[in-house]
């Protein structure tokens, strides 16, 4: 562990929210800032000590716990298919069964701390995702990760459901899927299917292991069928309550913890005294939402460097006014490299991502996948003998940014 001093109180305060997450407690090394929940009750290290009558903490609620207080040491560095596939030179590697390699590990010695994962086509019951990841391999890969201390997070490009075409096919169809709507039966069996899955994952002893899931995510552009140019507020709203209701009361899912993430793409056209109205536009409420993130991806250096440094404090802002964090949870720049982009940036690890994030109060910061080289995929993280490669390893070596080797014990 490179924080050598990095211990976390687990007798700390800790509010209980409703969303089955936990609130916050003192931070650890030269706290900048206050803790983000209100602590009414306290969390003892001793089960044999604890209060019958104190409620004890999930997997999901320590999770939670604790990285609100390790903000105050860093922000974790994520990345999406960590394992299972990555780059090396000019050509693509895949895992052997062994789950020991990652893109990242291969430049610094350490897996990311923050593993994403994507569930698309879950509903549809395929074995496989849109990108050709078998959900066997996913959940295998998702328990490693658990494993070895390292915090997951799940997307889901979920299909139309109107349509049956994919999650980029924007044809409205949040109004059939809600209750009374002719397709209201057959998304709920989606939703099942998601549960089931979510719910096989599990820790060496039989619990479900807790997940950060990010449904509906960038739904402020028109990219998707749930977004703003193919639904309303209230719909969205209907839609995301309805999703957080069915998995975490009707069937049960406390190893969920949600996470609310607009694009900020569709931000840096509007005034900054806009960005607070814009971001909460579509907010299902406090109750139904764990932590509070955003996606931004640098497509022309400019606008990423202007209003990403300046997003990602107000959105922490807004995150402590609500008693949760907040996390960058897509980043990137992609095809980063002359040779298959017009826009590159060889510095952009420490030169734009790092100013964006940096004393930001945000948990993580998590880049899209290395799927493959141009023209037959697309890679946004970092990889041996990329572009970028000598940037990123200074990058990674700072103080305040965390790998897996770097985190202490998340789910204690």
């Amino acid at each position: 562990m490179r924080l050598k001093n990095l211990t976390l109180s687990f007798v700390a305060a800790f509010a209980l929210f409703s969303c089955a997450c936990g609130g916050t407690a003192g931070k650890v090394t030269e706290p900048s800032e206050e803790p983000s929940s209100e602590q009414p009750a306290v969390v003892s290290e001793d089960p044999a000590s604890e209060d019958p009558a104190t409620p004890q903490l999930t997997l999901a609620q320590k999770l939670y716990k604790n990285m609100d207080e390790l903000r105050s040491s860093g922000i974790m560095f994520g990345a999406q298919i960590p394992t299972e596939y990555g780059l090396s030179g000019g050509s693509r590697w895949e895992d052997d069964g062994s789950i020991l390699n990652s893109d990242t590990k291969y430049l610094t010695g350490s897996h990311p701390a923050v593993c994403g994962w994507d569930i698309s086509e879950i509903e549809l019951d395929h074995p496989r995702n849109i990108d050709g990841e078998d959900f066997g391999a996913i959940r295998k890969h998702i328990e490693a990760a658990y494993a070895r201390g390292a915090v997951n997070t799940i997307s889901w490009h979920c299909a139309n459901p109107a349509t049956m075409g994919n999650s980029w096919d924007n044809t409205p169809a949040i109004k059939p899927i809600l209750p009374g709507g002719a397709k209201h039966d057959m998304f709920i069996g989606w939703l099942d299917r998601v549960a089931d899955f979510l719910g096989s994952i599990k820790t060496p002893d039989g619990q479900r292991v807790p997940l950060i899931f990010r449904p509906w995510h960038e739904h402020t552009g028109n990219g998707f069928w749930w977004g703003k140019g193919s639904s309303t507020a209230s719909e969205f709203k209907a839609l995301w309550k309805m999703t957080v209701d069915y998995l975490r009361e009707t069937r049960g899912m406390d190893n969920l913890l949600f996470a609310y993430s607009p694009d900020a793409i569709h931000f840096i056209w509007s005034p900054r005294s806009d960005y607070r109205d814009i971001y909460l536009e579509f907010w299902p409420g406090d109750e139904y939402v764990d932590i509070l993130g955003l996606d931004a991806y640098d497509s022309d250096g400019r606008r990423f460097s202007e209003e990403v440094p300046y997003l990602c404090p107000l959105v922490a802002q807004m995150a402590a006014e609500k008693g949760k964090f907040a996390a960058l949870t897509e980043c990137g720049i992609e095809n980063n490299n002359p040779a298959h982009s017009s826009y590159t940036n060889k510095e952009w690890w420490t030169k734009a991502l790092y100013p964006a994030i940096k004393g930001s109060g945000m948990s993580f910061a998590l880049v899209w996948r290395n799927g493959g080289l141009p023209p037959q995929s697309h890679y946004f993280n970092a990889y041996k003998g990329c572009y970028s490669e000598a940037d990123f390893i200074s990058f990674a070596s700072k103080e305040d940014i965390l790998l897996e080797k770097d985190l202490p014990a998340l789910y204690d």
